[in-house]
């Protein structure tokens, strides 16, 4: 995982803690995207490093949507079709900064 990512939900679940909620983090296939859930509200998000053209690094959250999620995997799309599919609602922006507090 990458430093930056790693800090960031090292924050996070910090965050979490205070808030009393213990949070679960999933590497994935990408260095730079992981996968951090609240087993007890069933909450999942998607957390991204973004890197753009000036080599600047910002942290991009997204909450899953667990339905439309598992329609995509059955119907055969990869991670990297799913983020493409904007319009479908699969993966739901939400501020980086309040993540602890959308999973709750």
């Amino acid at each position: 995982m990458n430093y930056h990512l790693k800090k960031y939900i090292n924050k996070t679940k910090s965050e979490a803690i205070r808030l009393g909620v213990r949070l679960r983090i999933d590497s994935t296939a990408f260095d730079t995207v992981a996968l951090v859930s609240n087993t007890k509200s069933n909450k999942i998000a998607l957390v991204s490093l973004m890197t753009d053209v000036f080599s600047e690094t910002s942290i991009k959250a997204y909450i899953i949507n667990r339905k439309k999620y598992d329609w995509a995997r059955a119907e055969g799309f990869g991670l990297d079709e799913m983020l493409e599919l904007i319009e479908e609602k699969i993966f739901f922006p939400v501020d980086s900064d309040k993540l602890a507090k959308h999973l709750l």
